[in-house]
């Protein structure tokens, strides 16, 4: 079934005198949301009680748990010794989904940093066959992980690069694609119901009907440059977009069964329930 909810906590959480994680369940259920993703954007942190304290109350409430991975993961890099750490910090967002009870850990795939880019992409390639045996050998086969497609030029992710990371492994590797990301590393590519299904087409062809039904997806009108990402916004921005309607239009034609993810800035909540009930009339 397809999902909605926010990244984080949002501004209205907040005004509303709540400060707790745990209090965002019953508030979202309320509200109307199927998932909540937690970030682990700066290291993972949180205890395994304190996680599992907070996936209880989520599951109560029927709200569906994912989590994303530090943001300074490069499965590029050259260094072994950072490789090993990436490797862990992959496997530690691993351990924290688990306590929470989610299923989905969304990691950034790297930079090519001074390297040639097919060089570095083949480098995150051996990389990430490195974490999928890990991810097995922990006990985590399981788990979804979703190599998400990055916003700027410079960073390894495009859509075919992360269609590349999902092509080798198996049915647990699913795509995470950012669609506010795509739009900003080249400058403005959705606009149309038809630039939507360009992109999902693609991935029916390159990752196959299963890993499509059930990608991950990001969305947010994000700011650009000429080098790409910039910064997110709201769904109040009329300059940047990219707007969501058409692309929920696609998933209601398609018949596909995404969990989204809303990262506007400060207003993800109200703008991941914006979606919900746009999709809503579309799908009677």
């Amino acid at each position: 079934m397809i999902k909605f909810g926010p990244s984080g906590l949002c501004e209205q959480f907040a005004q509303s005198g709540l400060s707790h994680t745990k209090d965002a369940a019953a508030w979202l259920n309320k509200l109307g949301l199927d998932c909540f993703e937690y970030s682990f954007g700066r290291g993972v942190q949180i205890k395994s009680a304190t996680a599992k304290d907070i996936g209880e109350e989520f599951a109560r409430q029927g709200i569906e748990m994912s989590v994303h991975a530090p943001y300074f993961i490069n499965l590029a890099t050259q260094d072994e010794e950072k490789a090993n750490n990436n490797h862990r910090y992959i496997m530690d967002s691993l351990a924290a989904l688990r306590d929470f009870g989610g299923k989905r850990c969304v990691f950034h795939p790297g930079s090519p940093l001074k390297a040639d880019r097919k060089d570095a992409m083949n480098l995150l390639l051996q990389r990430f066959e490195k974490v999928l045996v890990l991810k097995e050998e922990l006990g985590f086969k399981d788990l979804l992980l979703c190599p998400e497609t990055m916003g700027k030029k410079a960073q390894l992710g495009d859509l075919e690069e992360v269609i590349s990371m999902c092509r080798i492994g198996d049915d647990s590797i699913v795509p995470c694609i950012d669609f506010g990301h795509l739009n900003s590393r080249d400058c403005g590519i959705y606009h149309t119901k038809d630039d939507y299904e360009r992109t999902v087409d693609r991935l029916l062809e390159g990752v196959g009907e299963k890993k499509t039904d059930k990608m991950h997806v990001h969305f947010s009108k994000i700011q650009y440059t000429a080098n790409g990402e910039l910064r997110h916004l709201t769904f109040d921005d009329e300059i940047y977009g990219p707007e969501f309607q058409p692309l929920m239009e696609v998933f209601a034609e398609y018949k596909l069964n995404p969990y989204i993810v809303c990262e506007s800035a400060g207003t993800q909540t109200r703008d991941a329930l914006a979606m919900k009930k746009y999709y809503s009339t579309l799908s009677k």
